[in-house]
């Protein structure tokens, strides 16, 4: 049987797998995660720096400067150091995003929360989202973790995945029901 997952995520699961084993062995997670934590804030908020980690023109070794540079600002752990080192060699730069995305998962998944993943078509008010947490840990328990994403295609509503289940209360969902509906009648 084959796995559902596109190669890159597949490759990406094992970088964050095999660096999640090493810092649980030494007992520093949390410090990896937040080292991991600043380097995607640095990303996401830097368009320049997005572009350059993307980038496939530009060589491994000029990408790990600069992110070593940027780590530089902090005392970050010698694991992440190490990590961003391998990444270069094996020129994988293009995946960290998602190999840090894969370790959060990792975490989340280990503490025993429940991941859910709330998708709205703009983004949500921090008293909007406090309001769906609030909603969220009431059904389902304090150990939750939520993800908010934005997707302008649902036009309006929200879709809200938990494990393997999905709310979806999505304009775009309603559309769709009712092409349906009106090609049956």
């Amino acid at each position: 049987m084959t796995s559902q997952k596109p190669s890159g995520d597949l490759i990406s699961d094992r970088y964050a797998s095999a660096l999640y084993d090493l810092a649980a062995d030494s007992k520093i997670v949390d410090q990896i995660l937040n080292d991991l934590e600043f380097i995607q804030d640095c990303i996401q908020k830097n368009k320049d720096l997005k572009l350059l980690i993307k980038n496939p023109l530009i060589v491994s070794n000029d990408k790990l400067t600069i992110i070593k540079k940027i780590l530089f600002t902090k005392s970050s752990n010698k694991l992440t150091l190490s990590f961003l080192k391998v990444i270069s060699n094996n020129k994988r730069f293009f995946n960290l995003s998602s190999i840090i995305l894969g370790f959060k998962n990792i975490n989340i998944q280990k503490r025993g929360d429940v991941i859910t993943e709330v998708t709205s078509a703009d983004e949500l008010s921090n008293s909007q989202k406090n309001g769906i947490n609030n909603q969220l840990k009431s059904f389902l328990g304090e150990k939750l973790s939520i993800n908010f994403n934005v997707d302008k295609k649902i036009i309006g509503g929200l879709i809200v995945k938990i494990g393997s289940k999905m709310i979806d209360s999505s304009i775009l969902s309603k559309i769709s029901k009712l092409k349906i509906a009106m090609k049956g009648a």
